[in-house]
């Protein structure tokens, strides 16, 4: 199975941002899963929501790990995807 390479989710400091246990790299299964809620975690961050709250919320209904998520919103950021975010 192939494999996205991403740095770890570094350990933030004490009120600088999430703090997600990293549970492996992310597999395409895992984008997958988490794909098709794209427009609705771009929509969420641009109306100013907490990126942690989003990740969790997204995470438990894509049925992956939240650092699942933030990886894959780092891959598409990094990959320079269209975004209103950017």
């Amino acid at each position: 199975m192939s494999e996205f390479k991403l740095q770890p989710l570094k350990k933030s400091k004490k009120g600088q941002g999430p703090v997600f246990t990293d549970t492996g790299p992310l597999t395409k299964r895992i984008v997958k899963q988490v794909e098709s809620y794209l427009p609705i975690i771009l929509a969420r961050f641009q109306a100013g929501q907490d990126f942690e709250k989003v990740v969790r919320e997204i995470a438990s209904h894509a049925g992956v790990e939240p650092d699942m998520v933030a990886k894959y919103v780092q891959a598409v950021i990094k990959a320079g995807a269209p975004s209103p975010l950017l």
